[in-house]
């Protein structure tokens, strides 16, 4: 299964109507800065990963990781 990206995720939320009121789009705003902060960590940590040619390419990576 595939990871959702932390726009994929937001502008899911969007779509799906789930900001009702300030509080609502203030805790989306903060779970989509989560994901996106957890993101960069994957990548780092699979960076280092790749510098021993675990992961090939951030390509490679990119289409094993997001792309559906």
């Amino acid at each position: 299964m595939k990871k959702q990206t932390a726009v994929e995720w937001l502008f899911q939320r969007f779509e799906d109507g789930d900001m009702y009121n300030v509080e609502d789009t203030q805790f989306i705003k903060h779970q989509a800065k989560q994901m996106h902060k957890e993101e960069i960590e994957d990548a780092w940590n699979n960076g280092m990963k790749s510098d021993n040619g675990y992961f090939g390419t951030f390509e490679q990576y990119y289409n094993e990781t997001y792309e559906k």
